[in-house]
């Protein structure tokens, strides 16, 4: 995998042209304008750190140490301690990665809780990839994963958002964990994905995206390869998102304009904090 071969000599996409074809890497939403909306159920971490996010029911953060896990234990968490029943959201913040425990400082935090992120804003989005790349296998499984995944009757969840501003980019990542009537095979929608686009990749007027498999620690998905103009001239971006699933819970990573190795580094965190919960529920 290669990180971003461009970025340090060329200026990252604007928002407002990005935010398209970024906007559904995978199953993540990543408008890059999200942030800035202030969606309801939101709460900006620059305005309350620690603090419990949105109104009455939302989620406290939780500032656990993974280190009681072990990317190595990761494995083992989706098939042992699997909640039966529903998580409350309180309980899904304390399975998702925390500000403190990231391998970077965020400058931006929030988080959302409820449906509102992944009916409105994830599964209801347009059709992006065929607009940009016409009909075709490819563009009709990007276009679906989406809805795919979460399914017709999501059961409520929790959405942390992350941005890291460098000096050449911004780097976006979500974390999220969403509810579901019954457990689900996500792996097989991946696998789906990636038959689909291999050796397909996509291009439009000025766009181009190719898509490879992803997969650690027990979570699997896509990685985007983007060469997007952005107003002036080409700029490559690099999209993730990689999913496992937990009981009847489907948990994602998901970022953009962020380095292969960074990426790679949140998801063996947030499958060794899995781990340390899935333990936690067998003793």
């Amino acid at each position: 995998m290669t990180g971003l071969r461009s970025a340090a000599s060329r200026a990252a996409p604007s928002r407002a042209r990005a935010s398209g074809l970024i906007a559904l890497i995978a199953a993540a939403a990543l408008s890059l304008s999200a942030c800035s909306e202030g969606p309801s159920g939101t709460t900006d971490s620059s305005a309350a750190v620690g603090a419990s996010a949105g109104s009455a029911g939302s989620p406290a953060e939780d500032e656990a140490s993974p280190e009681a896990g072990s990317a190595e234990d990761a494995g083992d968490a989706d098939t042992d301690g699997e909640p039966e029943e529903m998580l409350s959201e309180q309980e899904i913040a304390q399975i998702l990665l925390s500000e403190s425990e990231l391998p970077f400082t965020p400058d931006r935090h929030s988080t959302q809780t409820g449906l509102n992120f992944f009916q409105e804003q994830l599964s209801a989005q347009p059709e992006i990839y065929t607009e940009s790349f016409g009909d075709g296998a490819c563009t009709s499984a990007m276009d679906q994963v989406n809805a795919e995944l979460v399914g017709e009757d999501p059961q409520g969840g929790v959405v942390q958002e992350y941005e890291h501003e460098l000096e050449d980019r911004t780097e976006s990542l979500y974390v999220w964990m969403l509810g579901l009537p019954d457990p689900q095979d996500s792996a097989a929608v991946w696998d789906g994905v990636v038959e689909a686009c291999a050796d397909q990749p996509l291009r439009g007027e000025t766009d181009s995206v190719r898509v490879d498999a992803f997969e650690s620690q027990g979570f699997e998905g896509i990685e985007l390869h983007m060469d997007v103009h952005n107003g002036e001239g080409m700029v490559e971006v690099l999209g993730y998102s990689a999913s496992t699933d937990y009981g009847r819970h489907l948990l994602m990573v998901s970022a953009a304009n962020m380095d292969a190795h960074t990426f790679r580094e949140v998801v063996e965190l947030q499958a060794a904090k899995l781990a340390t919960h899935a333990h936690q529920q067998t003793d």
